[in-house]
């Protein structure tokens, strides 16, 4: 290889590893109700029951979207936010229940993220709910909003659970473990003693595009074996597990706790960067790409090649990645989020104009839902034993044409949002 092409190399790579973020900030206006919102890693949030009637919010949001501040005598940033919380039924018809309420914010160790603990309000059990979240920047006096659903349905769900890596005093907001690291699960509604512990390697294929007659199919038992590991009744120590799954099973229902790489859900390897472009590559042109001698080289020329010049082929990596890292901070279940129905379609398609969300559906419309050209795509939420997080993409033959042309302006060094 040309001295010349290895220097392009190294800058497009290192351009993704270094800014494979979401160009959009995560605390967004909100200006239609019914436009999707998903969490990035400027603004996460998580929900946790710790008791019947009552739940906790935990929410972190990157500093730069805040405005903070230093007390007199004081080296700790501050920053503080007012919120409320419109809680609905699962099918928006009638809100049940707003909460009011006021948060003081403190920076993590890296000092990257302010961190609010424990904002307590009222939430029966045995329901599932829709909810909007408004967030006001209290020393900005600027306004955003996040809506989404929250369940409080069954045991094994994600919002029973709180997860901490043992050196941090905040939660983990998603069920992901870094390898090689020590974790402690808590609950405070479920006996963990009457839980079985199974472990796999980290698995789980492609599923097939949304044309195909054929679906995915989940998980076997006896992909998993059981483990035989100290539980307390209300706290599971999780100690330097490899790569691979862990499920938390009771009778017939199942939670999976992904264990991944230390940067997930970002990307760390070349070998990472490659398996996601099977989406928007042809069969024969991906294995050559993944078998290549040269991983790094491969890929690069894929995005030169797609992008037809090297500003270009950058903003393409970039948008791309960012949305496999997205797909699997939503959408991740008892695999991780890219290789879930809607990180394949987030990925290729993006993020849908508007989402309608169901208590066991979730509707992606892209395009104004009143013309005939728009897209629809219709996700079930499927029960399953391995994750609470699954859904399934009604497949119909009709997305055929339209997912070439998006597959097509990939390769043509288009991005479609």
């Amino acid at each position: 290889m040309k001295a010349h092409n290895y220097i392009i190399i190294i800058i497009l790579i290192g351009v993704v590893f270094s800014q494979c973020r979401t160009g959009k900030t995560g605390l967004k206006h909100y200006d239609n109700e019914s436009k999707i919102i998903l969490r990035n890693d400027h603004v996460q949030l998580k929900f946790y029951h710790f008791s019947d009637d009552s739940t906790s919010l935990f929410l972190k949001i990157k500093n730069s979207e805040l405005l903070a501040s230093r007390k007199t005598n004081s080296k700790e940033l501050t920053t503080s936010i007012s919120g409320k919380i419109f809680l609905s039924d699962s099918k928006g018809d009638r809100t049940i229940d707003t909460v009011l309420f006021k948060a003081n914010g403190r920076t993590s160790s890296d000092e990257s993220y302010f961190y609010f603990y424990s904002i307590n309000f009222p939430l029966k059990d045995l329901n599932f709910y829709n909810y909007r979240l408004i967030l006001k920047d209290e020393n900005r006096a600027t306004q955003y909003a996040i809506s989404g659903t929250i369940n409080k349905t069954s045991e094994l769900i994600r919002e029973n659970f709180l997860l901490l890596q043992r050196e941090n005093t905040y939660p983990n907001f998603n069920l992901l473990i870094n390898s090689k690291s020590s974790y402690s699960l808590t609950s405070e509604r479920l006996d963990l003693t009457q839980t079985e512990l199974w472990f796999r390697p980290a698995n789980g294929g492609l599923p097939p595009p949304p044309y195909s007659t054929s679906k995915e199919d989940l998980p076997e038992i006896s992909q998993f074996e059981i483990l035989t590991i100290p539980v307390g009744k209300k706290e599971l120590i999780l100690n330097d597990f490899p790569l691979g799954d862990i499920l938390l099973k009771k009778d017939s229902i199942g939670l999976s706790l992904l264990v991944r790489p230390n940067k997930y859900p970002a990307l760390t390897s070349i070998s990472e960067m490659i398996y996601p472009l099977r989406y928007i590559s042809a069969r024969k042109e991906f294995e050559r790409l993944n078998t290549n001698s040269d991983l790094r080289s491969g890929l690069e020329r894929f995005w030169l090649d797609c992008g037809e010049s090297q500003e270009r082929a950058k903003e393409l990596m970039a948008a791309f990645y960012d949305r496999v890292q997205l797909a699997n901070l939503n959408f991740s279940s008892y695999k991780s989020g890219w290789k879930t129905d809607r990180g394949m379609i987030f990925i290729v398609f993006g993020a849908p104009t508007e989402l309608n969300t169901a208590k066991a559906s979730q509707t992606w419309v892209y395009g104004d839902k009143n013309d005939l050209g728009s897209v629809r795509f219709t996700f079930k939420k499927i029960t399953n034993g391995f994750s609470d997080n699954h859904y399934e993409l009604k497949r119909n033959s009709i997305y055929k044409s339209e997912w070439a042309k998006k597959v097509s302006a990939w390769r043509n060094g288009r991005i479609y949002n």
